[in-house]
C-alpha cells in the first residue's frame, strides 16, 4: 500500500470519530490552510504544551487500532480563528450539556470554522468530556483508534485546542 494511499485511507477514517462518545465528525482533503496562520511558537502555552505532545506522536509510526499509521510531519501552526471555533464549541457543549461533534445549532467543525472566517479545511477535531492533564488526554486519545488517526494526519499542519471545564476540543486543520 503506498503512503497516498495510507494517507487517504487515514483521512477517510476520521468520518468517524466517535469513540469518546461524539457524533461523527467530518474529513476533507486538505487545501492551502488560512492566511492568517501564525506559526505555532506564537500559540497560547496550552496550544504550544499539547502541540509537542502530538508532535511527538506524530514523529513515530504507530498502529491506531488496526490501521498502521506512518510517521508524519510536525504541526507548525497555530490559527487565531480555529482556536476561536474550538472554544466556541467547548462553550456550547459546557452550557447546553452535552457532548458531540455536532454543536447544539447542528454545526459540524467545518461550518464552526467558517462561520469565524477560517479559510483552511479542517483535517481532524478530537473531543474530550472528562479532566487530566494534558498528557493524559493525549495519552487517551492514542489508545482510542479514531482519534490516533485524526493526531496522525498528515494533511494536518495547524492546531488549535480550547478547553471548558471538562470539555477539550482539539482542531487540526490544513
Amino acid at each position: 500500500m503506498n503512503n497516498k494511499f495510507k494517507s487517504l485511507a487515514a483521512v477517510s477514517a476520521l468520518v468517524f470519530l466517535s469513540a469518546c462518545g461524539g457524533g461523527g465528525g467530518d474529513a476533507a482533503p486538505a487545501g492551502p490552510g488560512d492566511p492568517a496562520d501564525v506559526p505555532l511558537a506564537q500559540a497560547p502555552a496550552l496550544v504550544q504544551q499539547y502541540a509537542a505532545l502530538f508532535n511527538n506522536a506524530r514523529a513515530q509510526s504507530r498502529t491506531c487500532g488496526t490501521v498502521q499509521a506512518p510517521a508524519v510531519a510536525p504541526l507548525t501552526k497555530w490559527n487565531a480563528k480555529m482556536q476561536q471555533a474550538a472554544q466556541k464549541h467547548a462553550d456550547d457543549m459546557a452550557t447546553n450539556r452535552f457532548y458531540s461533534h455536532t454543536g447544539s445549532d447542528g454545526s459540524d467543525v467545518n461550518a464552526r470554522n467558517l462561520a469565524v472566517g477560517y479559510q483552511g479545511t479542517a483535517v481532524a477535531e478530537n473531543l474530550m468530556r472528562g479532566t487530566g492533564s494534558p498528557q493524559a488526554i493525549v495519552q487517551a486519545w492514542m489508545n482510542s483508534p479514531g482519534h490516533c488517526l485524526g493526531i496522525m494526519a498528515g494533511l494536518a499542519q495547524s492546531v488549535a485546542i480550547a478547553n471548558n471545564g471538562v470539555y477539550t476540543v482539539m482542531v487540526f486543520g490544513d
